[in-house]
Order: C-alpha cells, then sequence, then structure tokens
C-alpha cells in the first residue's frame, strides 16, 4: 500500500492542511477546499486526482499544529471513512483509502 507522507508541522490553518493534501493528490487546480470535494477526491473517484488507490495519507507533527487544525484533521479522517462505507453499502465498492495521524 502506498503511503503519502505530510507534515503538519508548519498547518497553522485547516486550509494549509486541504492544499499539502491536494498537492499530494495531485487535485485538479479547480478542486475544492472542503469535506465534500476531498470526498470527492479521495473515495468518489470523480476524476479528479491522479493518485489512485489504494493509499494512507500519513500525517506527521499533528501535535505540533494549532488545535483548530488538528480538529479538522480528525473531522477529514472521520467523514472519508464515513464517505468510504456509504460507497461500499451503494455499490459494494471500498476504496481503500485513509488518513492517519
Amino acid at each position: 500500500m502506498r503511503i503519502i507522507e505530510l507534515d503538519a508541522s508548519c498547518w497553522e490553518t485547516p486550509l494549509d492542511f486541504i492544499r499539502a493534501l491536494q498537492r499530494a493528490l495531485d487535485a485538479p487546480f479547480w478542486c475544492g477546499s472542503n469535506v465534500d470535494a476531498i470526498n470527492e477526491l479521495m473515495v468518489w473517484g470523480l476524476g479528479a486526482g491522479e493518485v489512485p488507490p489504494p493509499y494512507v495519507v500519513h500525517i506527521s507533527s499533528a501535535a505540533a499544529a494549532p488545535k483548530e487544525v488538528q480538529r479538522y484533521i480528525a473531522q477529514q479522517a472521520k467523514f472519508v471513512l464515513k464517505a468510504r462505507a456509504e460507497k461500499k453499502l451503494r455499490g459494494g465498492i471500498d476504496v481503500n483509502v485513509s488518513i492517519k495521524f
């Protein structure tokens, strides 16, 4: 399984996390910067990202980031798992992607 490493030590806002994630997943310039856009990029496979599953996004130094960023990372990780479960329920396909921190 591919591991995509991100370092949260210099992130100051949730947008810093989203932008780093978008770069790591080779998202197109028009990709949104919210939970739904990242779920589309990672789970729903709407042709946006260039990094195919399976992969784990591993975020190091998350504890060094502001609490707001930590909460957003946790929220996004939870919503990716929820989107995976929904896709599996709807179509029987489990997209093996996750965010670990």
